[in-house]
């Protein structure tokens, strides 16, 4: 699609050069970035740094274990849920902005299987799930769980429906955010709440699984995560060469398990905050929906990023933040090529933009969309599709 302003506008905006990002790194051009708006003096280091703090440390699946955790334990809480989720979740100190969005529970039961997926980018809970898996940002998870979700959960992820089970397909959007309800196992009767948010795991609250007995591991990646393969299990994972590990020194990689990291390498980490910190929903054109839109095109035109690894995929973030700055005058173009090239070169460090820093703590990562569609299968994946989708936030 082309950017009609360019035709028509006298004073067009300039974009990056698109051979910039083959020339030059992406760690170079976000901390070009980042050096430009800390000197104009439209973010700090520390609100970046805040924005990462907070997506490795305090947002994860753990946050959604505790929920369903409660809601197994206490009756009224779970009608409270899933009436009115936001309200619910704020009594665990989990925080959702009710400005930008809605979160709605939707329960497991014996004769209904809920799942979720959003089918026009990668909309997602993260307040109570944490950032969202590889496999579920796919074109391959996000076409096949509406056309044929049977077949889907059983071959990617060995959840084998009965046929007298209902399949239910929820899709996020920039206004709603769906999290599964799993049913509680059986055998927990005993178990307390700190025992049973053990065994919640995040795929579950997906609804790409299905929790079995009393003494079922979240082996996915969950609030306790027993092995790294099983994390990124789903679609295209068969045959995943040894990036996908964890461990895999210096190459970007999947987030793997709780444990592992969100953001293989800092630049990701970089590109995600900035673009989190930047976006304003009282300033017109500097919205989060604008972003998505850019990030959106991105994509669209890049489809291999959404299916390959991080780098891919947080390389379109990039590259979406790039032209949402240029394009509004907030980083001038050739400012940020230059920029970008003193950087790659090692004319510039980025020492120079963490104040009091002599090490440059930026650069290390921390320790430690209207109502949504909605797709109801039952025997034979029979359905029908119920649309209202708009870009959405939380990719």
């Amino acid at each position: 699609m082309t950017d009609d302003r360019d035709a028509t506008d006298p004073d067009p905006p300039s974009h990056p050069d698109p051979e910039l990002r083959d020339g030059i790194d992406p760690q170079s051009r976000a901390r070009a970035l980042q050096s430009l708006l800390t000197e104009q003096g439209i973010l700090s280091t520390d609100a970046v740094d805040e924005v990462i703090a907070t997506y490795e440390g305090d947002v994860g699946p753990m946050n959604g274990a505790r929920v369903v955790a409660r809601a197994w334990t206490d009756p009224e809480y779970r009608e409270w849920l899933l009436e009115d989720g936001i309200e619910a979740v704020a009594d665990l100190d989990i925080s959702v902005n009710d400005e930008v969005m809605e979160l709605r529970v939707i329960e497991n039961t014996a004769d209904t299987h809920n799942v979720v997926v959003c089918t026009l980018c990668s909309c997602y809970p993260w307040a109570v799930l944490g950032l969202p898996p590889t496999w579920y940002k796919s074109p391959a998870y996000r076409s096949r769980v509406v056309d044929e979700p049977r077949a889907l959960l059983r071959e990617e992820f060995d959840t084998d429906l009965d046929d007298s089970v209902d399949v239910e397909v929820w899709d996020s959007n920039s206004e709603v955010r769906y999290m599964v309800l799993p049913q509680r196992p059986e055998g927990t009767e005993d178990m307390d709440e700190a025992e049973l948010a053990e065994l919640v795991s995040r795929n579950a609250m997906i609804g790409v699984e299905r929790l079995g007995d009393g003494g079922a591991i979240a082996s996915d990646g969950g609030a306790r995560a027993a092995d790294a393969g099983g994390a990124n299990a789903g679609p295209e994972a068969a045959g995943a060469d040894a990036t996908a590990e964890v461990d895999t020194a210096g190459k970007p990689v999947p987030r793997a398990d709780a444990d592992g990291p969100t953001f293989a390498e800092p630049w990701m980490a970089r590109s995600f905050a900035l673009a989190v910190a930047l976006t304003d929903e009282d300033d017109p054109g500097r919205t989060w929906d604008d972003f998505q839109s850019e990030l959106v095109a991105e994509l669209d035109a890049n489809p291999g990023a959404e299916d390959g690894s991080d780098a891919d995929y947080y390389g379109a973030w990039l590259a979406a933040l790039e032209r949402f700055l240029t394009d509004r005058d907030v980083v001038d173009a050739d400012a940020f090529a230059a920029r970008a090239s003193a950087f790659a070169g090692g004319e510039r460090n980025a020492h120079e933009f963490v104040e009091g820093d002599p090490h440059a703590h930026a650069d290390r990562l921390p320790e430690g969309h209207a109502d949504g569609a909605h797709h109801h299968h039952g025997d034979g994946d029979d359905h029908g599709h119920h649309h209202g989708h708009e870009h959405g936030h939380d990719h």
